[in-house]
């Protein structure tokens, strides 16, 4: 039988749609902040307790009663407001959704008022509402988030803080605020610089400013600011990416094209720019989405060329596509040691073949190596045709299978740097790294805190050798979970290895193979891309048209 649901029930479900996570908390809270006229947003963020306090315009005792109510809001009047909204919040549905679901105090003096106010609902049934003396703007305070749903409680993992920091760190760049972020007792977020590139410098770090591009651009009825890296500067993630849409942070895909597509021939695979872009536009439809992050566009095309043309032109202007270029192959082929021409061939005048004297199973066929193609491929003579073998992925096959087995015995070589070097982190990425620091040990890192955000590396993987350790580990960091042990050792044996350009012997390719005789898995690397190629005589016969097809 079909029955109606009681009201409270209706409410905990919609409840479920607009508040899923803490996250969603913090930002519907800090979002009518902004909504309010605040200048100063105070947030508090302990293991049961969200406070957010600003010093905006407040709310009447009237005000107060309506604003936990579902539906209620003083942001639109009709659907004309809904078309051209331009507050953060406009549905009505935050406060009831936050309301049915813990317990909450709601404290508030309106800007013309004598006296405040104060609220307290639990789980949506009014406790308390009385007078009392108080500053101007609102404080709310949250306890016990979820205690009348257990199951979403159950499923609330320990990665919400740093969601939490991800998003207020994206938020306060393009809002000219003072926001302050407290977490379990520490302040961890403090911005109020006046411009953005001074806002990107307080949350990212000084090194992040001095290779942004600054973008100006308008067509089309679309004017676009903002600051992209050069292509010298790129990360393995995408945390350093912020679209705003009408000062609204968004999630875009055709901003996220128009951007990559600009970088396009001159970003490497699977590498991403920093980028804080703000779109001022018109025909956004901000109502799609719970949540409010996602947008529709009338226009969409025009939002990614206009995009597309902002950073492309701005680097045609400035040069940097050619000047990059030169730069990044620099110091991604930069080799280990110069090796000239002559000494590498007259060290291997007497050609040998790999031969595998121990007893026991030969996983590889015998090769005679005739030479190598563009510093990066082998060519190799087999029993019954041409082997092609890249150099890279030789190495990455024997730097995984070795780094894994001492990173499983626990037995990780590791060398002290000479000179410690002094690593920055953002503020999330500095969250991230104090509470695996004894993990990051396990891996051969030996870091210790140097002021704020700031860390001193002490001790590398011996594997390594020459690589950067403070570039490694921002790209380990990604992936740094309990369950990512296999793609993190992946990531560390691709970056250690000898890359495409680099120069290889003969003689350093036969040790080499004889060493990857031994692998467990010699054909691939741990990506799963073939170590080397093999083309049969009968292959070459049918290519020169030597045999039928």
């Amino acid at each position: 039988m079909i029955k109606v649901l009681d009201e409270k029930l209706v409410n905990k479900i919609a409840a479920g749609e607009v508040i899923e996570k803490p996250l969603n908390v913090v930002k519907e809270l800090v979002e009518n902040s902004l909504d309010a006229g605040a200048q100063n947003i105070f947030v508090e963020i302990n293991e049961d307790l969200i406070r957010v306090e600003d010093d905006g315009n407040g709310m009447s005792k009237e005000d107060l009663e309506k604003c936990v109510l579902r539906h209620a809001t003083s942001k639109i009047n009709d659907f004309e407001d809904l078309i051209n909204v331009g507050s953060f919040g406009f549905r009505g549905e935050a406060l009831s959704s936050i309301a049915a679901v813990s317990d909450l105090t709601i404290i508030s003096k309106f800007k013309d008022s004598l006296e405040g106010n104060e609220l307290r609902v639990e789980g949506g049934v009014l406790r308390n509402l009385r007078s009392l003396g108080c500053s101007k703007g609102t404080i709310i305070i949250l306890k016990d988030l979820f205690f009348n749903t257990p199951v979403r409680k159950k499923f609330l993992d320990l990665r919400e803080n740093e969601r939490i920091v991800d998003f207020l760190e994206r938020f306060v760049l393009l809002n000219s605020v003072r926001l302050k972020l407290k977490l379990n007792g520490k302040v961890v977020l403090d911005v109020n610089a006046e411009n953005l590139k001074d806002r990107i410098a307080q949350v990212y770090g000084l090194e992040v400013v001095k290779h942004l591009e600054e973008i100006n651009h308008e067509e089309l009825g679309v004017k676009i600011s903002g600051y992209v890296s050069n292509p010298s500067f790129v990360r393995s993630d995408r945390k350093m990416q912020s679209f705003f849409v009408n000062n609204r942070l968004v999630e875009s895909d055709e901003i996220k094209k128009g951007l990559y597509d600009a970088y396009k021939s001159i970003l490497f695979v699977n590498k991403h720019p920093f980028a804080v872009l703000n779109l001022e536009m018109s025909g956004v439809d901000v109502n799609v989405h719970p949540a409010k992050k996602i947008v529709n566009f009338s226009l969409p095309d025009i939002v990614y060329s206009s995009v597309f043309n902002a950073v492309r032109e701005n680097f045609k202007e400035k040069n940097v596509e050619f000047e990059v270029k030169q730069e990044v192959f620099s110091q991604v082929f930069k080799k280990e040691k110069k090796v000239e021409f002559k000494e590498r061939f007259q060290k291997d005048k007497q050609v040998e073949f790999v031969e595998n004297k121990e007893e026991g199973f030969s996983k590889l066929p015998e090769m005679r190596i005739l030479g190598v193609v563009n510093k990066t491929y082998f060519l190799a003579e087999v029993e019954d045709g041409l082997m092609v073998i890249d150099q890279h992925v030789v190495e990455e096959r024997i730097n995984y299978e070795k780094f894994m087995k001492e990173f499983m015995e626990k037995k990780v070589e590791v060398q002290e740097l000479l000179s410690p070097e002094l690593i920055e982190f953002s503020l999330s990425e500095s969250l991230k790294v104090k509470q695996n620091l004894e993990k990051l040990k396990g891996f051969g890192f030996y870091l210790e805190e140097f002021g704020e955000n700031n860390f001193r590396l002490r001790k590398v993987p011996l594997l390594f050798g020459i690589v950067k350790g403070e570039e490694l580990l921002k790209e380990i960091l990604v992936d740094f979970k309990e369950n990512k042990k296999e793609e993190i050792i992946t990531r560390m044996s691709c970056r250690s290895s000898i890359k495409a350009g680099d120069l290889m012997s003969v003689s350093e390719m036969y040790a080499k193979l004889k060493i990857l005789d031994k692998c467990e898995l010699p054909y691939t690397c741990p990506h799963g891309r073939p170590i080397m190629v093999k083309l049969s005589v009968d292959d070459l016969e049918k290519m020169f048209r030597r045999k039928g097809f």
